[in-house]
């Protein structure tokens, strides 16, 4: 398989450009992954706490990106860690040879170097890095490898029916990667666009088809299996709504008590029934009758 380094970074002196661009990667998909830094930078210290780092494989114009997010173990004259998006690029004719490729890349990536461009850099030389054209890389599997088969099987395999048409999540850690791997051999035909380590917001930002969340669990989970939360409109449990209001019946003055907590509508508490709605209308009516009835019969009984 033929693929192109890039590499998105700062040097010592200068600021935070394309030091590595392949000649034919259109400026619309430079564009689309300086947006996916930029995204990654403005949530760096959410990744910061995981165990692994964020990978990204993005399809645009014709290309296949397989980029990785983090620092570059390199510092800045002013002492401050230099972060980097770098990574390989293939062209269309190389796809399928990058998804077959795929499950040996994220299995060894953390250890094999393949996706880190710094490693061949001279950090002292790379201020008059800018948009260097990168020659053409040969990606084959290593003889003392382990059979694709072992590779690809995933500690928690996923179970039931993987539906491809909505986002898949898995987990942003170690076992997540191996679970990566057995969804791009099982359940996709070719590369598709992945995010391994995202939050919401780049979430609605990208169309990824698998999904990463940091600081989220390790089971998988589609989209049809999650479940919304409404936002409760009572500061009062569903399961103690029936209790709180039959006490409160029952004691007439504890709604005045200051100690108690009790955040319940007044008008809620007398909706309770038909009946006691009837009764409260009609309530003030028969006592203002019964009043009238009384003061015309004393009137009555004094003109006598």
């Amino acid at each position: 398989m033929i693929y192109q380094e890039l590499l998105y970074s700062r040097s010592l002196s200068k600021d935070y450009r394309w030091m590595i661009v392949p000649p034919k990667v259109s400026p619309e998909s430079l564009k689309t992954l300086n947006q996916l830094y930029n995204w990654y930078d403005m949530h760096k210290n959410t990744f910061s706490k995981a165990s692994v780092v964020p990978l990204y494989c993005i399809n645009h114009s014709g290309m296949t990106f397989l980029v990785s997010c983090g620092p570059s173990n390199h510092k800045d004259k002013d002492g401050r860690d230099i972060y980097c998006l770098q990574g390989i690029c293939v062209r269309q004719e190389y796809k399928r040879h990058l998804w077959l490729n795929l499950p040996w890349i994220l299995t060894n990536y953390h250890t094999k170097d393949t996706l880190n461009i710094w490693r061949n850099i001279d950090f002292s030389q790379a201020d008059d890095l800018v948009r260097r054209a990168p020659g053409d890389c040969f990606f084959r599997f290593d003889q003392g490898d382990k059979p694709l088969s072992e590779l690809t099987n995933p500690i928690n395999p996923p179970s039931g029916k993987l539906f491809t048409d909505e986002p898949i999540y898995i987990s942003f850690d170690k076992d997540g990667l191996k679970e990566l791997s057995h969804l791009l051999v099982s359940a996709y035909h070719n590369c598709v666009d992945f995010a391994f380590g995202v939050t919401p917001e780049m979430v609605k930002q990208f169309d990824f088809k698998i999904i990463a969340e940091a600081g989220n669990g390790s089971k998988i989970k589609n989209t049809r299996d999650m479940v919304t939360t409404a936002i409760a409109s009572s500061r009062i449990p569903a399961a103690n709504k029936d209790k709180v209001i039959s006490e409160l019946f029952d004691d007439p003055l504890a709604r005045f008590d200051p100690k108690k907590d009790v955040d319940v509508p007044r008008m809620k508490i007398l909706r309770g029934s038909r009946c006691s709605r009837i009764f409260s209308q009609f309530l003030p009516r028969l006592l203002s009758l019964l009043k009238t009835g009384k003061k015309l019969n004393q009137s009555e009984s004094s003109g006598q």
